[in-house]
């Protein structure tokens, strides 16, 4: 299954379609929340078509945007080239954590963002300890998802679930949250 669905956001990413695309009032909300000093790591993992990544690169950021699909890497280092060297790209797949931690140092990122990623992964909470090995001190942790209760039945699944929001959001310094009311999508801003 899993190489099924790796093909299938190939394809997607290919033809140069993302999932739900950031608009100009999400980037300025992210920017407003984040609050990126200059200089400062950001990983996105998921990067998709690299609007958040970018964002961050624009900002200043020294950003990796990861992705597990191929064509997503290649659409966000050939969309943003020009922001090179702030901008780099890496094929990864998060949920490998012999390849997270052959590949990514702990400790290494200020900011880590999940753009419509966490929702899909098999496990949130292996997910959530890799982020937290990944930020150094007083690193933030953004989660851009939809909602499973606010989904219709047959979506649920593309949603983060109460309990996993609980799970995700346990054992951090501070928390935070805001929606994106155009998308319909949660914010949770998640500091170490």
């Amino acid at each position: 299954m899993r190489a099924a669905e790796r093909a299938g956001w190939d394809h997607r990413f290919a033809q140069g379609h993302g999932f739900i695309g950031a608009d100009a009032p999400e980037l300025r909300r992210l920017a407003e929340a984040i609050r990126p000093r200059p200089g400062a790591r950001a990983l996105d993992v998921g990067c998709g078509l690299g609007t958040y990544a970018a964002a961050l690169a624009a900002l200043g950021c020294d950003t990796l945007a990861v992705d597990w699909a191929d064509a997503a890497v290649a659409a966000t280092r050939d969309r943003y080239a020009d922001l090179e060297p702030r901008l780099r790209t890496a094929l990864l797949d998060f949920e490998d954590t012999d390849a997270v931690a052959a590949t990514l140092p702990r400790g290494s990122f200020d900011i880590v963002t999940m753009r419509l990623v966490l929702a899909f992964m098999s496990d949130k909470q292996a997910a959530t300890d890799r982020v937290r090995d990944l930020l150094a001190p007083g690193g933030v942790w953004m989660v851009t998802t939809p909602l499973a209760h606010r989904l219709p039945e047959e979506r649920r699944g593309i949603g983060l679930t109460s309990e996993d929001v609980a799970l995700v959001t346990d054992g951090w310094a501070r928390g935070e949250w805001y929606d994106l009311e155009r998308a319909g999508l949660r914010c949770l801003l998640l500091r170490s």
